[in-house]
């Protein structure tokens, strides 16, 4: 959109005679707030534009100032209060930057469905987790389907197992459902969730409404993670991420404090339970994101301090050797120098035959006065048509795909 048209041009734009860490400018995405929903909410991301042309991300780090207090922000989270429009000015050093916030729904009347409200409260909680009642024999005689994927049989365990004990129709706020995960009552895996909270109050409004299953509501089409591969510049800062869920009739709403994000390297890079990324060292960290059976990835980059590095292009020889410059000069490395004859051919010997040379053969490379790019070639073509070719990859491959004489 706008926002990111915006973020481009001024990463592009040369940025001379200012300090490198100088705030220049701020970009909110997404640039208006719009919640229809009674329980929903908005992640907003703050990414701040540097004098060096960089960006840092200042979710955590802004000030937000509500001109009329109906919704509250934290961390950039936008909760709602009440029906109404307001504008939120955002503030990090001299810049700042204000956003219109329209919010309804909060009188309407709330009808939660179990598959697009409820079965996401039970999955964050980590009531249906692989630890908790979604194991293979559930926990002390509850079991539920692993990370909702069975909503008939989760629906049935808590309106219809013995004897309906966990739901109380008559008296709402008394049915175990609730007692347990707030705590009211022993409960092994402790407190969930507070009395009065969002997640309470949908529980609480679906038993009041006789626990139903509509398979008819919208069900999640897939889940976008954004920002798209993300860039940390420094070794210690933080990075805010956002879930958005895409439905199949064409809706969306932001999901991220019921999803699921998890780092793939976490000598990288950390990330809470609210979708906050911690970054430890120089690298890279792909990230996960998961809501209601639909997944999301992109890469988390850890650049740390690269100010005395300068790019001097490689020499290129086919067409992958480009995408590999590329992914160096993304991540500000410098190529070694291309390794001797002696070595390549060690090296390419490994790789092909999974054989170290012959003596007559490192002779016979060494001797050969050709063109280096030549004989370099025509040493992989003979490799690759060899008979050891065939044997050491053909063992491999029995490996990987545990061939058995008895049964292939």
């Amino acid at each position: 959109g706008e926002n990111g048209a915006l973020l481009r041009v001024l990463m592009s734009a040369p940025m001379s005679g200012e300090k490198g860490d100088d705030l220049v400018a701020m970009v909110v995405d997404p640039p208006a707030v719009e919640i229809t929903e009674k329980f929903g909410y908005q992640q907003l991301i703050v990414t701040g534009i540097l004098a060096s042309g960089h960006s840092i991300d200042l979710t955590h780090k802004a000030t937000y100032e509500i001109t009329d207090e109906i919704v509250s922000v934290t961390g950039g989270m936008v909760k709602t209060r009440s029906d109404g429009k307001t504008q939120i000015r955002i503030t990090h050093g001299d810049q700042s930057i204000e956003i219109p916030v329209a919010v309804s729904g909060r009188e309407a009347v709330f009808e939660p469905s179990f598959i697009r409200d409820v079965s996401p409260v039970i999955s964050k909680a980590g009531c249906n987790s692989g630890s908790c009642h979604g194991s293979k024999e559930g926990k002390n005689g509850f079991k539920l389907s692993l990370r909702g994927y069975d909503p008939i049989v989760d629906v049935r365990a808590f309106s219809d197992d013995h004897a309906a004990r966990r739901v109380n129709f008559a008296s709402v706020e008394n049915s175990l459902m609730l007692l347990k995960p707030t705590a009211a009552v022993p409960h092994e895996g402790g407190q969930r969730f507070e009395v009065g909270s969002a997640y309470y109050q949908i529980l609480h409004d679906w038993i009041a409404a006789g626990c139903e299953l509509d398979h008819q509501v919208p069900q999640v089409r897939s889940i976008e993670l954004s920002p798209n591969n993300p860039l940390v510049q420094k070794i210690g800062e933080e990075q805010q991420l956002r879930v958005t869920a895409l439905y199949d009739d064409g809706s969306s709403r932001d999901v991220t404090a019921e999803a699921f994000i998890s780092s793939g390297d976490t000598e990288i890079a950390t990330c809470s339970a609210s979708g906050l990324v911690s970054t430890l060292r120089r690298g890279e960290a792909p990230l996960l994101a998961r809501f209601e059976g639909a997944y999301s990835s992109t890469t988390l980059t850890v650049m740390g301090d690269r100010s005395d590095f300068s790019w001097q292009d490689p020499e290129i020889f086919n067409p992958i050797d480009d995408l590999v410059a590329d992914k160096w000069k993304r991540m500000k490395l410098q190529s070694s120098e291309l390794c001797s004859d002696a070595e390549f051919l060690r090296r390419v010997s490994l790789d092909l035959i999974g054989l170290p040379p012959t003596t007559e053969q490192v002779n016979s490379f060494l001797d050969d006065e050709a063109d280096r790019g030549v004989k370099r070639d025509a040493l992989i073509d003979q490799l690759i048509g060899s008979e050891e070719y065939v044997v050491h990859w053909g063992n491999r491959w029995a490996d990987l795909l545990q061939v058995n004489g008895k049964f292939l």
